[in-house]
């Protein structure tokens, strides 16, 4: 009812206001009693207040709507059907934004059930944390991963495993890529987890997606084992073959011959020592062979201790500064900052960089200006990256994925675990290496 009239109660306060105004003069003007003069005014002041309380009633009706809006009260509604026409269409303009709102609002909780369900039917496991390490989100797969179905707080893993726990906590406060080897109630899951920051309503939260990589990893172990059970077996056999060979090539000189051993001529002899001198020759390739299997499977552990790089590079290259070729190729050594520094162990992290340094010096062998970039800079996580760069030939693409593996070689006096080693030193230090190969530009990224 008071949004009905609100025109005509204005246009009434406002004669009412003039008229007591020139009641109020004219008793002022004329010689009757001052008690008098205080009844009009007193109406004026009435009237004065409700016309500002009627001014008002717009503003406080907005006011009112946003109050709802913000208090998620989607029951208001204003009437229409009103006298006053302005009043009217702004009535019918809050009530079109009400809708509008509840529509929104309903598409919103359309697509968080949506989501919420999506989330609910993959396989790998979501996870979103605060600040604080409370768990704002985690659907069924990262429950059933992380062994924990009520799970509300980082700290809740340290139940489940220490290490988990240690993972999580790295990846609140910055890390990006963890992986972790989680033993519950002697079932063991190999996890890769990631990590994602994002801001919600002001607040910094990171999205965790857990993922289960032991079925992956099986399959490349098995890949593996393959690769290697061919390397050792052609390797073996060509060692092997000409030995069983030659030995039956002996055999029929002494047990299948009709002549006695008085009979043996020097010929026979001679062919006898020189088939003795094959297989001794095979034999101890074997040995070899066998001592770099060894090398390669009993590799220490990393003593660990500070390495300032800059320096450390300068040191190898002068050692490997009586190699051949080296003084026509041009090496650059650009560590950013000068002082940057690493925690390794010295003589396994040497072998990784003399290794690659000498395949860089054999790769440019043929090159009209050859050249070697060792590079290091630290990255926005906090890992060092150190590159080694040449411009040689470069890697086939046929053969570029079986480098790594033990005892493949395309050197004809090369071992096959320069490499593998050095994959191997990298991965006991908790790193990688990685190779990205064209003709004229092949780079080796170590992290660590």
């Amino acid at each position: 009812m008071f949004f009905r009239n609100t025109f005509i109660r204005l246009i009434a306060y406002i004669l009412l206001l003039i008229a007591f105004s020139v009641i109020s003069a004219w008793i002022i003007m004329s010689s009757t009693p001052d008690l008098y003069v205080v009844i009009p005014i007193l109406v004026i002041a009435l009237l004065v207040y409700r016309i500002i309380r009627l001014y008002n009633s717009t503003p406080e009706k907005i006011a009112y709507f946003f109050n709802a809006v913000e208090n998620e009260d989607s029951t208001l509604h204003f009437p229409e059907k009103t006298l006053h026409k302005a009043n009217a269409e702004m009535n019918k303009s809050l009530n079109r934004v009400n809708e509008l709102i509840k529509e929104v609002k309903l598409r919103n909780r359309e697509q968080e059930q949506y989501y919420s369900l999506m989330l609910e039917q993959v396989a790998t496991g979501i996870v979103v944390i605060n600040e604080n390490g409370n768990v704002m989100q985690a659907n069924s797969a990262a429950k059933n991963l992380l062994n924990y179905q009520s799970f509300n707080h980082i700290e809740q893993l340290k139940r489940v495993d220490t290490n988990l726990f240690n993972t999580f906590y790295r990846l609140k406060n910055g890390e990006t890529h963890q992986f972790l080897k989680l033993t519950y109630q002697n079932n063991i899951t190999h996890l890769s987890l990631r990590a994602t920051s994002f801001i919600s309503h002001g607040e910094n939260l990171r999205i965790i997606s857990v993922h289960d990589i032991s079925n992956e990893l099986d399959a490349k172990e098995l890949d593996s084992w393959m690769k290697l059970i061919r390397v050792l077996t052609h390797e073996i056999m060509n060692s092997i073959t000409p030995i069983t060979s030659l030995s039956e090539t002996l055999l029929r000189y002494y047990i299948f011959s009709d002549n006695s051993p008085e009979n043996v001529n020097e010929k026979t002899i001679a062919n006898t020592i020189k088939g003795l001198e094959v297989i001794n020759e095979r034999g101890n390739g074997l040995i070899r062979f066998v001592e770099s299997y060894r090398k390669l499977t009993k590799l220490s552990k990393p003593q660990l201790q500070t390495i300032v790089l800059k320096k450390f590079v300068e040191h190898l290259l002068t050692l490997l500064s009586n190699e051949e070729n080296f003084n026509r190729i041009i090496f650059s050594v650009n560590i950013h900052p000068e002082e940057l520094s690493v925690e390794a162990d010295e003589a396994q992290l040497s072998q990784v960089f003399i290794n690659l340094i000498k395949n860089g010096m054999h790769a440019v062998e043929n090159v009209t200006n050859p050249r070697i970039d060792i590079s290091a800079h630290k990255k926005d996580e906090g890992h060092t990256q150190i590159s080694i760069q040449d411009n040689g030939v470069g890697i086939p693409a046929e053969i570029i994925e079986q480098i790594f593996i033990p005892f493949f070689t395309t050197k004809e006096n090369g071992s096959g675990i320069g490499l593998s080693l050095s994959r191997q030193i990298m991965k006991n230090h908790g790193g990688s290496i990685d190779v990205h190969s064209l003709p004229g530009n092949t780079v080796f990224t170590l992290n660590l």
